[in-house]
């Protein structure tokens, strides 16, 4: 439990460090002067950086729950099921809600499929495929 908090705790911290980056770096943009193509490219970063912006709160708030989660002693276990969450999985994804049960169901209720579930379904075509058809009997 302690490794995985010191990796949530090096997460959250270069998280802030890229926050506070992009937030110098879109400050220090905003003050060039430039063409209309520059000042269009200016706001098209901006805009990313927003986007970008939100999704590192969202993980950051992610971060903070699982830091939250380890200080009541409820980290590791699956908020749908309540089963301990595999290390393996944990140690991919620290601040992780869900089992991987749970979530290959939710993802697949949201019809949402990962790549690796892409591959997995490729290679289970081609091995059928391959599989000689059986005759029919007469």
């Amino acid at each position: 439990m302690k490794e995985i908090k010191q990796i949530l705790l090096k997460m959250r911290e270069q998280l802030i460090k890229d926050m506070n980056d992009l937030r110098l770096r879109e400050h220090t943009e905003h003050d060039e002067v430039g063409d209309d193509y520059d000042k269009a490219s200016q706001e098209r970063e901006r805009e990313l950086g927003i986007i970008i912006s939100a999704q590192e709160k969202n993980k950051l708030m992610a971060i903070e729950d699982a830091l939250r989660r380890i200080d009541e002693g409820t980290f590791g276990y699956c908020e749908e099921c309540g089963e301990k969450i595999s290390k393996q999985r944990l140690k991919a994804v620290p601040f992780a809600t869900l089992c991987v049960s749970c979530k290959s169901r939710k993802e697949a209720e949201e019809g949402i499929f990962t790549p690796f579930e892409e591959e997995e379904e490729a290679f289970q075509e081609e091995i059928e495929e391959s599989l000689p058809e059986e005759e029919e009997e007469e």
